[in-house]
């Protein structure tokens, strides 16, 4: 076993999850250091190479490979000159060290070869990328390449997150835009974007949820304060062996932005075309490998569009309304979950609790299926109201939520929605709950909640912040910014599918009526031809 494997650290994780330090893939590390090095060449003689987490140095012998001969430098010049590095693990750090120094050639002498190794003893060092330091000292120095894979520290896992005090160090770090619930990558890339020289470039894996999640924006967003996204690439397949995580590759460099080179997938196929560079205030940058991801293109007859392939411009259409003119949404958290220990009851007269299980599109298996809910099984779960009172956070949760609805669950293939019109279930985390405003019809609102075009453009604004590959999530918030249909009567034809499909006695009347339904919504948003049939066969083939 692994010395990382074995060590045990907070939380009763092992010491390689507790620091995230799972090493890159060669095809991944050769992938990156290709578009790192594309077109490059050194601004200066005393140009320097860094890798900022460079565990046992995969990233800086491959570069070493590389770029040694690229550059017509003896290899021992380029390592002892170079080649710095710095991890916080002493064993990788002696590792990478040794890996660095066998890529000499056999026949270089005694001297050469101990000129290095004290080079590198002076350049791979134990320490801390994100410990503050001093603006004018030897930690604050700028580099032309900095390459690597940072740990993947998620801030939701008691092993991995951050104490209190460090946290509060890298938000000072960064400016503030490492905080709250955003993986702590994000945090090397914008301490290495910083230490980036003029016309540098950095290259780095990153956990795809950097690329759309809503606790990653801020970082997004100062990234782009100290250099441009030149080449971007992901993929559904996990490339790890030892980690269950999906990712994607970012490229930057200081100097004017340029459109961004895109790849997708395990054989790095280059996407057609470029995007244009994502700007500050970009909702998500997963719409740059929206084609890769699966989501179709969604324009509107007019021209404009409703979901973009690219970075920048993805907005709801010119004029339109969105969910949030006809609804109000919330999601519960963590009290409401909690709040119900001990007060789930299989078959009780209180109300039906529902869970993600439970909801299908226009369908809900309540009483049909079996759930897990709090550790416990459950079938035909209820909600004892005396049970819950006087608990935190909820107070009048129940009375809110017993109310006309539409049910929505989360991590799906398309926006599998549930219209509770009686105010009959209540909703377990993390089910987003949507509630029609005044004389707002429900059937219209659950219409558009569940229509085509919002899955469409849902997964290219939101791939890779779901669980799993190709799956879909959202927030309260982001569901109410989803666009309305533009057509009000055909919008109405798809609502009464809608209602015909909630009630069928029969698989096949549901199939028939939910097909009728995604194509009147289509109808509805007033697609393009083209852009229509390719958002309703996307749709289609995801109910399967």
């Amino acid at each position: 076993m692994d010395a990382l494997d074995a060590r045990r650290a907070r939380g009763g994780v092992s010491q390689r999850k507790a620091q995230g330090a799972h090493y890159t893939p060669p095809v991944l590390v050769d992938h990156l250091i290709a578009e790192a090095a594309r077109g490059w060449s050194p601004s200066s003689r005393d140009w320097r190479l860094l890798d900022p987490a460079c565990g046992s140095g995969n990233f800086l012998v491959a570069a070493a490979r590389t770029l040694a001969p690229r550059l017509e430098e003896p290899m021992a010049h380029f390592l002892a000159t170079r080649v710095h590095g710095t991890d916080i693990d002493p064993v990788a750090v002696r590792l990478a060290r040794a890996s660095l120094v066998a890529l000499l050639p056999p026949r270089t002498d005694a001297t050469t070869r101990r000129r290095v190794r004290d080079a590198l003893a002076r350049h791979i060092v134990v320490a801390d990328a994100l410990a503050p330091v001093d603006s004018d000292g030897p930690g604050a120095a700028t580099f032309d390449l900095i390459l690597g894979n940072p740990p993947f520290l998620n801030q939701l896992e008691k092993g991995t997150a951050a104490s209190r005090a460090r946290a509060a160090a890298i938000a000072r770090v960064t400016g503030g835009a490492v905080r709250r619930y955003a993986d702590l990558s994000a945090a090397f890339l914008l301490s290495g974007l910083q230490r980036l020289a003029p016309a540098g470039r950095l290259a780095f894996v990153m956990p795809q949820s950097f690329l759309s999640t809503g606790d990653a924006r801020a970082a997004r967003d100062a990234s782009l304060e100290h250099a441009g996204l030149r080449a971007i690439w992901s993929a559904h397949e996990p490339l790890f062996d030892d980690a269950n995580v999906r990712v994607c590759a970012l490229v930057f460099e200081r100097g004017k932005p340029r459109p961004v080179r895109r790849a997708f997938g395990a054989g790095f196929r280059a996407l057609r075309g470029s995007a244009p560079a994502p700007r500050k205030g970009d909702e998500s940058w997963a719409p740059m490998l929206a084609e890769g991801f699966g989501a179709p293109r969604v324009a509107s007859a007019t021209g404009s569009r409703v979901a973009s392939a690219t970075g920048a411009g993805v907005a709801s259409a010119t004029g339109a309304s969105t969910i949030a003119d006809i609804a109000t949404a919330t999601a519960d958290f963590r009290d409401q979950y909690y709040g119900l220990r001990d007060a789930v009851i299989e078959g009780g007269g209180g109300p039906r609790l529902l869970t993600t299980r439970h909801i299908d599109l226009a369908s809900c298996g309540w009483g049909a299926c079996g759930v897990r809910i709090l550790g416990e099984r459950f079938t035909r779960p209820t909600v004892d109201a005396a049970g819950i009172a006087g608990r935190k956070g909820m107070d009048g949760w129940l009375d809110a939520r017993l109310v006309p609805k539409v049910l929505v669950a989360t991590q799906t293939k398309v926006i599998e929605a549930f219209v509770d019109a009686e105010g009959a279930y209540a909703p377990l985390v993390p089910i987003i709950s949507v509630y029609p405003r005044a004389r707002v019809d429900i059937w219209r609102l659950a219409a558009a909640v569940a229509s085509p075009v919002v899955a469409a453009r849902a997964l290219s604004l939101y791939a890779g912040s779901a669980l799993s590959a190709g799956a879909i999530k959202l927030s309260a918030k982001q569901l109410l910014a989803m666009p309305l249909p533009r057509d009000r009567a055909v919008w109405g034809v798809a609502a009464s599918h809608f209602k015909a499909a909630s009630g069928a006695e029969s698989d096949a009347v549901r199939a028939r009526e939910l097909r009728a339904f995604g194509e009147a919504s289509c109808a509805a948003h007033a697609l393009e031809d083209r852009s229509r049939r390719e958002v309703l066969g996307f749709w289609l083939a995801r109910l399967k």
